[in-house]
């Protein structure tokens, strides 16, 4: 017997149950708080249905700048640290299916500089891959607002008001780590 959640097997009244978005969340350390679990499930189901999806599976990985360079530069021949990597594996309204990755050390210090919560950044990350996963691009200035525009609404649907204030190309960041400060004054 499998414990994997197969969410298209017939219920108990015999019938099929309705396909759901199956989010895996795998952090490399514990989160700061237990509720950070439901809230990351939470970005992921918004975003994923203000663009239209209703089912699929979304792996979710919490990590630090370290990790995240590694696979920034195997994956994408980029040696740097970043806040979020997505992968997109399939966007068939009404099906998502793809990873990312987020940096818990980059919204650590993020947050620091721009003055709001680390749960809030680290869930704007989500917020900004999943929408990545589901089509939206903010390389290009035509459709960057359109992206910031759908972090606004997925942010707020959240709860999280203050991201007219903090959200991207708000706040002028740079995410390299600040050279003045050393591992030991951390």
């Amino acid at each position: 017997m499998s414990n994997i959640l197969d969410n298209n097997q017939p219920n108990e009244s015999g019938g099929q149950s309705a396909p759901t978005l199956s989010i895996e969340i795998v952090t490399d350390d514990p989160l700061p708080d237990p509720t950070w679990y439901d809230r990351i499930r939470s970005a992921v189901t918004e975003a994923s249905t203000l663009r239209g999806y209703s089912c699929g599976e979304i792996g979710v990985r919490v990590t630090n700048d370290a990790e995240i360079r590694q696979i920034n530069a195997r994956h994408l021949d980029h040696d740097y640290e970043t806040d979020v990597i997505s992968f997109a594996y399939s966007d068939e309204p009404p099906t998502l299916e793809g990873e990312l990755v987020v940096s818990l050390e980059t919204a650590r210090r993020v947050a620091d500089r721009v003055g709001w919560s680390v749960e809030n950044e680290l869930l704007l990350y989500v917020v900004h891959g999943t929408l990545h996963i589901a089509g939206m691009d903010d390389l290009e200035d035509d459709v960057r607002q359109a992206m910031r525009d759908a972090e606004c609404q997925v942010m707020q649907s959240l709860g999280i008001d203050d991201i007219v204030h903090y959200g991207p190309d708000r706040v002028e960041v740079n995410l390299q780590p600040d050279p003045s400060r050393s591992e030991a004054s951390s």
